[in-house]
């Protein structure tokens, strides 16, 4: 009888913290479609899929896809607790936003054969510029002047909902340019088919692309912010990057 006494007394902690986890610990992310090396696999893998759960390891995170346009609204229509990829909303107090958390190196991509020369922002007006949802707002002042709506490069101008149409777009019309990092522009042009040896890569001076977490509850945006400041204090920011061979310059904690 004793034994079975200090058996259920061993027990009881155990299954009591079991119980806690389990009801409260788990957390809906809305997040952009597979771009890997970012999101992978319907987002079970990727640099900010293993971000996110490393910089909240007390919670069982479930990632929901989406398009980068919809994602802003995740947290408003009720579908996650969380958005990532955001920039600040406009409607203040609505929203905890975190640090920014994540970082892209953005390139002017074109094809060889078309022989276009870019050297600056300027030179994108004029031609088919494919670029994501928002980024006319993303890019630094120059690109969202010339390319806002009714900006002079607006007419030629669209923005995609997810990384693979950008490049769907690229390959089927002529005369574009891509806006994109290189890595997710090669990922899904081999998908496709074509080779990288088709295309020119311009460097045009665009700002790194960064990104905020956005959260329902100031509590969960202290622990994300918390957590990511361990990642990059104790280096691991770092080696994720390098695990996922994504550029030095995307490197937030610098």
């Amino acid at each position: 009888m004793r034994n079975k006494v200090l058996n259920l007394l061993v027990l009881l902690p155990l299954l009591i913290g079991v119980t806690l986890f389990t009801h409260a610990s788990e957390l809906k992310v809305a997040i952009a479609r597979d771009a890997p090396p970012y999101v992978d696999d319907n987002a079970k893998s990727g640099f900010e899929v293993e971000l996110i759960q490393q910089a909240l390891p007390n919670y069982s995170i479930k990632f929901v896809q989406m398009g980068w346009g919809e994602i802003q609204d995740a947290i408003k229509n009720g579908v996650a607790g969380a958005e990532a990829n955001v920039c600040e909303h406009e409607e203040k107090g609505s929203h905890y936003y975190s640090k920014d958390y994540v970082g892209f190196v953005n390139y002017a991509i074109s094809r060889k054969s078309e022989e276009i020369k870019i050297t600056n922002v300027n030179d994108l007006v004029g031609h088919h510029v494919i670029a994501w949802e928002g980024a006319h707002q993303d890019l630094g002042p120059e690109f969202e002047r010339l390319f806002s709506p009714g900006g002079v490069g607006s007419k030629n101008y669209v923005e995609k909902q997810s990384s693979r149409d950008q490049v769907l777009d690229f390959w089927k019309n002529a005369d574009s340019i891509a806006i994109i990092d290189k890595s997710i522009f090669a990922h899904f042009s081999l998908l496709q088919g074509h080779s990288l040896d088709d295309v020119d890569t311009h460097k045009v001076f665009l700002p790194v692309s960064k990104f905020k977490m956005a959260f329902k509850d100031e509590k969960t945006r202290d622990e994300f912010n918390k957590g990511l400041s361990r990642l990059c204090s104790t280096g691991e920011y770092a080696k994720l990057l390098r695990k996922y061979d994504i550029s030095e310059k995307t490197n937030i904690c610098e």
